[in-house]
């Protein structure tokens, strides 16, 4: 009452004194007087210089209000009022700024909060809410206030210090979802220095699509400069999407071996096909211990970024930047390679460049000449790891903590699992129409493959079927043809690809070896293959990672199984994922959700019949075992001629008697 009194006054109310009824906690009187009330204290001048100094606005100003009120709280009077004010009363267009009448609804904190949250400027975010209500004078609150809710927002979350609200966060993440893993490094002091975690669809995610792996750390845009080191992979929809996140604070070989280990250890030991990288010589070192089978790719788009600084020759001549750039990517073969390398470097003299050299000594990770038989999705660059660090640009800042950094990418993954999802629902409820409709082969792949993929199918289709011509074929054995097939535009060119074709099962390898990179049939098979009238793709050629089916048949096959599958470990892990995945799918269908239930009580009973029918066969073959273990008689003792029962003499007594004989 007194504060919109004070409202419609024009001045700002303090809570002063307040008095209790004996031994209670009933309240029995209370004041109210204007905010100018009483006087500043005077303090002595510090030395140094304040960067801010709190304005004086206390006038010692009368000005109050003073209630009674009965023990039990339900009837209260007024006693005292004093209505006069030694000071200027605000106007009506200030009245906004005085300190009691300036609040931030629910609403409005929810307001701040979510859009501050996407890294929407706090500013930014007041001057919406103004806008909605009519101005800044209708908002009740000013943007000070603002700044200081966001803050409080963020002090809050790490109430009880950065690390350990970390941890708390990661471990109530645990406790929502079974498959979430997650490890915390270390120093000798005790200090966190890195942490990693995936929760278990980033598992499931890994298990269909974890052959490509995108790892980069150029990212440090946080209070203590840590690095961030997301693992990206891609879809069937050919979308990124997180498998795995750490932040570590210093890129040294036993740091990356801590991340790639751990992770590898929460995904069930199952290392990437190929992994890209950029050109860090720890994390080389590192993925070469810990991911042995995979292939390790350098990124070409820092290379080519490096290249103009550190050979000049590539700003002069555009015939050897040409030859270096054909080197990075178009070389069909090592032979080629070697032979542009050859004549790049002699056309430029460039035998001294040392940052050539070195680059030579690795080119089998950095140039797909060397990588034709090895999955890569036509990947060339970590450019989709760095498209993840552009997003998070946008809601991580120098300042931002641990827990922020981690909620950021968090929700980034969000975002990336929504784009998925709703891809998913139009692939489901909508179907291509191929360009060629009366095609019999585009029609039977179109309903297999999801809309990107068949984008990328139907593109290397059509090429094939007028940049591609078959030019000659001749037959190596009774089922075997080679087809040899050139660009129709480079009549005069003498570069061609050989596809070679069964003529029983219609298996097909191309010499450009598309196929084993990218995962889908490259141009030249599909030309010879509408040139012998083939109508349907065999089913060895549609990988089951760009299929619309490509998480559901994941685990329902036995070929989906691990190799130590008959590990307790691998075996407990594998099992998870896949009642994780099951349990994930159904959880808007109630009948779904019935039927397993169900299914799951009947496999467990008869799972405990199998069990103790092994436990009596493994008791019974132990009691038989131990009942012969009793028969057993000691070895007959035998004496070897010539040979003495005494102990054989150790080399040292030997030689100590030889030494008293000769002494």
């Amino acid at each position: 009452m007194y504060c919109d009194y004070a409202h419609k006054t024009g001045f700002s109310v303090r809570k002063q004194n307040i008095v209790y009824w004996a031994h209670t906690r009933f309240i029995k009187g209370r004041r109210y007087s204007c905010s100018k009330a009483g006087l500043k204290v005077s303090k002595p001048l510090r030395d140094e210089q304040q960067k801010y100094r709190k304005l004086d606005t206390r006038t010692d100003c009368l000005a109050c209000i003073y209630f009674n009120a009965d023990k039990e709280g339900k009837n209260w009077e007024v006693t005292k009022f004093v209505e006069e004010h030694n000071h200027s009363l605000a106007s009506e267009n200030d009245r906004h700024l005085l300190r009691s009448h300036r609040s931030i609804s629910t609403v409005q904190a929810s307001l701040l909060k979510n859009m501050t949250g996407v890294g929407i400027r706090t500013t930014d975010a007041y001057n919406f809410l103004a806008d909605e209500v009519g101005g800044v004078e209708n908002v009740g609150f000013c943007k000070s206030d603002a700044y200081n809710f966001v803050q409080r927002e963020r002090r809050a979350l790490i109430d009880s210090g950065d690390a350990s609200s970390l941890s708390k966060v990661l471990q109530d993440r645990q406790s929502e979802d079974n498959m979430f893993s997650y490890d915390i490094l270390t120093d000798e002091m005790n200090r966190l220095i890195g942490f990693l975690w995936i929760d278990g669809h980033s598992k499931i995610d890994y298990d269909c699509f974890g052959d490509v792996i995108v790892f980069d750390t150029t990212y440090r845009l946080n209070k203590y400069n840590l690095a961030c080191a997301p693992f990206i992979a891609v879809n069937h929809h050919w979308q990124n999407i997180f498998v795995g996140g750490a932040f570590i604070a210093t890129e040294t070989i036993e740091s990356f071996c801590w991340v790639f280990e751990t992770f590898l250890r929460f995904v069930g030991g199952k290392q990437p096909t190929t992994i890209f990288t950029d050109q860090d010589q720890a994390m080389a070192a590192a993925i070469e211990r810990t991911f042995p089978t995979s292939r390790h790719r350098l990124c070409q788009w820092h290379i080519s970024k490096k290249a103009p600084s550190k050979v000049p020759a590539f700003n002069n001549d555009k015939v050897v930047r040409s030859l270096f750039y054909y080197c990075m990517s178009k070389c069909d073969s090592e032979i080629e390679f070697e032979k542009c390398w050859s004549d790049m470097v002699l056309r430029g003299n460039l035998e001294d460049n040392r940052w050539l050299r070195d680059l030579y000594k690795v080119r089998t990770r950095w140039s797909t000449a060397f990588n034709k038989s090895c999955l890569d999705l036509g990947i060339l660059s970590t450019q989709r790891s760095e498209s993840a660090n552009n997003v998070l640009h946008g809601c991580s800042k120098a300042t931002s903590s641990l827990v922020e950094c981690y909620i950021g990418l968090d929700k980034l993954t969000s975002n990336w699992r929504r784009s998925e999802h709703d891809e998913d629902f139009r692939c489901k409820h909508g179907s291509v129409t191929p360009k060629i409709q009366h095609c019999h082969l585009l029609k039977h792949i179109s309903k297999i493959y999801t809309r990107k993929s068949f984008s990328i199918f139907e593109q290397a289709y059509m090429d094939g079927a007028v940049g591609v011509c078959v030019v000659e074929e001749s037959r190596i054995s009774e089922n075997h043809i080679v087809y040899a097939t050139q660009h129709c535009e480079s009549a005069g060119d003498l570069k061609r690809w050989f596809v070679t074709v069964d003529s029983t099962n219609f298996d097909a390898n191309c010499s450009c070896m598309g196929f084993q990179t990218k995962g889908i049939l490259c141009k030249h098979i599909l030309r010879v293959y509408n040139h012998t009238n083939v109508k349907q793709i065999p089913a060895k050629y549609v990988l089951n990672r760009f299929t619309l089916k490509a998480k559901k048949g994941m685990y329902l096959s036995k070929e989906a199984r691990p190799k130590d599958f008959d590990s307790n470990l691998v075996f407990r892990s594998h099992m998870m994922r896949f009642t994780y995945d099951l349990t994930r799918r159904i959880e808007d269908c109630k009948l779904a959700k019935e039927y397993v239930h169900t299914a799951f009580i009947e496999v467990a009973k008869k799972t405990d019949e199998i069990v103790d029918e092994d436990k009596m066969m493994r008791k019974g073959v132990k009691d038989k075992n131990d009942k012969n273990k009793g028969l057993v008689r000691d070895p007959p003792t035998m004496r070897s001629k010539g040979q003495s029962n005494n102990r054989p003499k150790s080399h040292w007594e030997k030689t100590s008697k030889r030494k008293s004989k000769i002494i």
